[in-house]
């Protein structure tokens, strides 16, 4: 029994690692084939490229997506509760301000990665329905994207992902029963749970390994044209989160992922740009001082 006892706090202590790391995620923007928004404690919110065409990353300052919000779109703009759809198609993919909109995907099914047999397990986890069942979803994905829900609820013990949009495209769910589109993806790196010490940077790059066409070489890639548009407090905030997150990846993150050297490549213009905004931030603070300083005001009263 003490034996139980043991594995159950260990399967705790790894959970609530997983949960923080969830938090830590969901705090970040600028990623070029994804955009995360915590929702909760145990929820986390995944938009995913469908098909890589030159898309730019979403830019959203604070996260949108929650239980009491609309909006999970891969857009800058306000997406209403009552948005469907057809409204969302005249809608463009977050472009920079002063750019003409990005092309749309296309919308032919000739590039999806239907995996009917390996995505899914209806056998043993058809009952593990999430907190907030997919029929009741507000958030909407934009065009070319797929949602996905990542929770690590604890009634579970363990983290489960599932498909919020775009079933067809990914799963063969043979029909629209909500308990069937509510069935958690089997995903290797949740497989591995038990065995392997999992962290969520292994379950967002299988869902953009399995999402995005094609495959991306790093699924942690930067949009840093999107990073170096933003404001300079902004930018200084952003490069500081995403590094923190990057290089705790290439701390702790698995050597033999073939994306391994390429995350730490993606780091050095990241710290370069940190750096360099740091810097900026500074001169611009101190420039009203100078307007103030000794030698100023003597040169005022001698005058």
């Amino acid at each position: 029994m003490s034996s139980v006892n043991k594995r159950e706090r260990e399967q705790r202590r790894k959970l609530q690692h997983f949960l923080s790391d969830l938090a830590l995620l969901g705090s970040l923007q600028g990623f070029k084939y994804f955009q995360p928004w915590l929702r909760g404690k145990e929820e986390l919110l995944l938009t995913v490229v469908n098909e890589d065409l030159g898309w730019r990353s979403p830019g959203f300052v604070v996260s949108r997506a929650s239980s009491y919000s609309s909006t999970s779109s891969c857009n800058s703009s306000d997406v209403s509760p009552s948005s469907s759809s057809p409204s969302l198609a005249s809608r463009s993919s977050s472009p920079l301000p002063g750019e003409p909109p990005c092309p749309r995907a296309s919308q032919s099914h000739t590039h999806t990665k239907t995996q009917p047999h390996t995505a899914r397990d209806p056998s043993s986890e058809e009952h593990l329905l999430p907190a907030s069942p997919s029929e009741r979803e507000i958030a909407v994905p934009e065009v070319n994207c797929t949602l996905f829900l990542l929770a690590g609820y604890v009634k579970y013990g363990r983290p489960h992902a599932w498909i919020r949009s775009n079933h067809e495209r990914l799963v063969n769910i043979g029909g629209t029963d909500s308990m069937v589109k509510d069935t958690p993806m089997k995903l290797k790196s949740i497989s591995d749970w038990q065995t392997r010490g999992i962290r969520v940077w292994d379950v967002i790059s299988e869902l953009v390994c399995l999402c995005t066409v094609p495959s991306p070489s790093n699924p942690f890639a930067l949009d840093m044209r999107y990073i170096k548009s933003l404001p300079l407090p902004d930018r200084f905030l952003v490069t500081g989160a995403l590094l923190n997150f990057l290089e705790t990846y290439v701390v702790y993150g698995n050597r033999d992922e073939l994306h391994y050297d390429k995350v730490v490549e993606e780091v050095k213009p990241l710290r370069r740009l940190h750096v360099q905004s740091l810097l900026e931030l500074q001169r611009h603070r101190e420039s009203p001082r100078l307007l103030g300083s000794p030698t100023e005001q003597d040169s005022s009263g001698e005058e």
